[in-house]
């Protein structure tokens, strides 16, 4: 029997620990708490790094027993492999769905937390530059209430 189990269980396990800090990030987005981001950063990086080292031992025990091509081992070849064997790695075979559908959710997470990141950013670069003023729509209202630009000597960023 070959020993991938222990490394899809401890893989769920990763992946689940990825997917509560995920949205604690999403949280500390919201509050705008550096500390907290920058140590959520710090967790997720050691996450990841064990998850690379899970997969990079698994395809070694893959290698090993013949189960992947020693020079370009791929996912696809160990699927294949794993339909083929009897009810006896059915644990497996659930093991590797439930890691497959929690790696999905944790990817959406992550883009969602992405597209807020880059949200935050440009809003801070906007008002940077409009304190600064060094945006080339520095508008001021009318008495009439339509706009016209201003001079950047007029801004925050120049008094």
């Amino acid at each position: 029997m070959i020993p991938i189990a222990p490394i899809f269980i401890r893989s769920k396990e990763v992946l689940e620990k990825l997917s509560a800090l995920l949205d604690e990030e999403r949280s500390a987005y919201g509050e705008l708490d550096s500390d907290t981001i920058i140590s959520i950063a710090e967790q997720k990086q050691a996450l990841l790094d064990e998850m690379n080292q899970l997969n990079e031992t698994r395809v070694n025990i893959l290698i090993k027993f013949d189960i992947v091509d020693r020079k370009k081992p791929t996912e696809e070849e160990f699927k294949s492999w794993l339909n083929l064997q009897d009810s006896s790695l059915d644990n497996v075979r659930l093991l590797m769905r439930e890691c497959e559908a929690l790696l999905i959710k944790c990817k959406a997470k992550n883009n969602t937390n992405a597209r807020v990141l880059n949200t935050l950013q440009k809003r801070n670069k906007h008002l940077f530059e409009l304190l600064q003023g060094h945006s080339t729509k520095n508008k001021v209202y009318t008495s009439r209430g339509s706009t016209h630009p201003i001079s950047s000597k007029h801004t925050l960023g120049r008094a």
